[in-house]
């Protein structure tokens, strides 16, 4: 079945564990401890948490763009966001040079782009396309946000 031919309702978590097994290969190369689904915005305990499984890539459901009729299928284009995060190796002593065992963010985010962009999650939906990618610094930690859309046709 091609991606622009329709198929039953897939939910956001069957798209999501799809996307968790295109990125589990992630933690032989280049190393990530974790590789899981996230539910965003954690609070301290949940943080922790988070920090003893660096470096980590997690995956979020960020909803669903909107909703196109296109003959007899609906068209959904749903957004995924992929979380690449690390201990933060700035500083004026090291410069940005990783730790041994921890491939740092740029490499995560690099491995995640090459395992995702332009691959469909699952048989029958369209590729993954990046939206944008922002970066920023958490109690020491490197996180970098990949926004990334896929779109699933349903039969109506």
């Amino acid at each position: 079945m091609g991606w622009g031919q329709a198929m039953s309702a897939l939910t956001p978590m069957d798209v999501e564990d799809a996307i968790l097994a295109l990125l589990e290969p992630l933690r032989d190369d280049p190393g990530a401890k974790t590789v899981s689904s996230f539910q965003g915005q954690p609070g301290k305990e949940a943080w922790a948490r988070l920090r003893r499984g660096f470096p980590a890539v997690l995956v979020l459901y960020a909803g669903s763009r909107g909703f196109r009729l296109s003959g007899r299928r609906l068209e959904e284009r749903m957004t995924f966001e992929v979380y690449v995060m690390d201990k933060s190796y700035r500083s004026d002593t090291t410069g940005q040079k990783p730790e041994p065992g921890h491939p740092g963010t740029y490499a995560l985010l690099a491995a995640a782009r090459e395992r995702l962009v332009g691959v469909p999650p699952l048989p029958g939906m369209g590729p993954c396309l990046p939206l944008s990618v922002k970066g920023f610094v958490l109690e020491g930690a490197s996180v970098y946000r990949m926004t990334l859309s896929t779109v699933h046709n349903i039969a109506l």
